[in-house]
């Protein structure tokens, strides 16, 4: 049996803390590889996120006021996105709510990603301010704004009075109700069987003549119309019992 002299036992602890130093700087290398990788993919989600709130932002700006944006995070594990650029996947979407935002990515933007935001919006709303019976004409009296977060109100809510005025109660409205588009109707101009006055206008001149509605027709809406002579006509309603051809 060979006995280990004095100066091997003096090694062993050497080598043994040598390898035990190796091992921790091996670990270390690794933890830092992986750390970096996780700092670079962090920097990149969170310059995706703050280009999307920063085009949001732009893109509603007319849309209220105290906007809030807020970006949430893609639920799948993506590759990093270098050099994002956002875009509206639908450039005829709402832009408050719910949001879908794409990320077109790298310097020729050969790869696409998708986003969802939340936008949140204050805007001013119309509201009922007292009792209104069907069939009556609306009046700045009949009216009231009031404040409310956009994301929140029915989709046909108005959110000006001067969209309600002159129009007429297409049901009985109680006061407080948020007043939407279907609520209302445009009063009746033009009333069928009833004798009207039609005029052309053409290259520097105008005709007028009598007719008789055969529809009953809203400003702006196209109706026939019958002559004394029984000829038929489409006119345009201007008025009240006036309508307009355009030769």
């Amino acid at each position: 049996m060979r006995m280990r002299s004095h100066a091997d036992l003096q090694r062993q602890p050497s080598q043994m803390m040598a390898r035990f130093v190796s091992g921790l700087l091996l670990a270390l290398g690794l933890w830092l590889v992986s750390a970096s990788a996780s700092w670079a993919a962090t920097d990149s989600h969170s310059l995706a996120e703050s280009r999307v709130t920063a085009f949001l932002l732009e893109q509603t700006a007319g849309l209220g006021r105290d906007i809030e944006v807020t970006v949430h995070p893609a639920s799948a594990r993506l590759p990093d996105c270098i050099d994002p650029q956002p875009f509206l996947t639908n450039p005829g979407q709402r832009l408050y709510g719910r949001v879908s935002v794409g990320l077109r990515c790298g310097e020729q933007g050969q790869q696409t990603r998708y986003l969802q935001a939340s936008v949140s919006v204050i805007v001013d709303h119309v509201v009922v301010a007292r009792d209104i019976d069907a069939g009556s004409l609306i009046t700045a009296g009949d009216l009231m704004l009031e404040e409310a977060r956009l994301e929140r109100l029915p989709r046909h809510a108005l959110l000006g009075i001067d969209d309600a005025l002159g129009m007429t109660a297409a049901r009985p409205l109680r006061a407080g109700t948020t007043l939407q588009t279907h609520y209302l109707r445009r009063p009746e101009l033009v009333s069928r069987g009833a004798h009207v006055t039609v005029t052309a206008h053409g290259a520097g001149f105008s005709i007028s003549r009598k007719a008789k509605a055969l529809d009953s027709g809203a400003l702006g809406d196209a109706v026939r119309l019958s002559t004394d002579n029984g000829e038929q006509l489409v006119a345009t309603v201007t008025g009240p019992d006036q309508l307009k051809i355009t030769l």
